[in-house]
């Protein structure tokens, strides 16, 4: 591993890790002074190849700082620190491999209209049926400690989506999922949603459920 594999590895690490109960640790300040290292040495290196990696390990130097003096709101460890992430039918056919890029600790929110809609569609003996069939692969793989089979009920449903009351056989579907990120949500769970579906996404702001696109997810990976 090169110089700037290992820099831009520390800088990811600090860019996701929130504020720890007990920060700074002897285990972050040995972090920080890692990090000062690296920047002292290779901040005006022409071999980076990219100055946001810097960036961000200022930007965790300036939180150890403010750590140090009692000034920073205390989070969840990083160990306790998970998204819920609720991922549309759509974002599997657009990235099969979508699984192996979440972060170590979220949590793979599976709704089993999903799971139900994967299943139809491995029946067919087209493209979309591999495809599916190596999704469904996939998401058998996964781990289960890390991953959320979840449905909601149409009157637990009807109660979660106030503004979209009527719920059609057509739209059942995404009611669905906004159903169960909205439940997540009322039970103070950090859930997010990914789908590339726009209308979807325009009910789930409407919601307040926060959502990602899949370019927009891969641009944070």
């Amino acid at each position: 591993m090169d110089r700037y594999d290992v820099l831009k590895r520390l800088a990811r690490q600090c860019s996701k890790r929130p504020v720890s109960k007990n920060f700074p640790k002897e285990e972050n300040q040995q972090l920080a002074n890692q990090i000062k290292d690296w920047l002292n040495r290779y901040e005006n290196d022409g071999d980076i190849k990219s100055r946001d990696e810097v960036r961000m390990l200022r930007d965790f130097l300036l939180l150890h700082e403010a750590a140090s003096k009692g000034t920073v709101f205390v989070q969840k460890t990083q160990q306790e620190f998970r998204y819920y992430l609720v991922i549309d039918t759509n974002i599997f056919f657009h990235d099969e491999e979508i699984l192996s890029r979440l972060d170590d600790h979220d949590i793979f929110v599976l709704p089993q209209i999903v799971l139900d809609e994967l299943c139809n569609r491995a029946k067919n003996k087209d493209h979309n049926g591999k495809k599916s069939q190596r999704i469904l692969t996939h998401i058998r793989q996964f781990p289960a400690n890390r991953m959320l089979k979840t449905h909601v009920s149409r009157m637990d449903a009807r109660q979660l989506l106030l503004p979209f009351p009527v719920v059609t056989k057509n739209d059942n579907c995404d009611h669905q999922i906004l159903a169960v990120s909205k439940r997540l949500l009322t039970e103070k769970k950090p859930a997010q949603l990914l789908s590339n579906d726009t209308e979807l996404r325009k009910k789930a702001t409407q919601l307040g459920i926060p959502t990602l696109s899949l370019r927009e997810f891969l641009a944070d990976y």
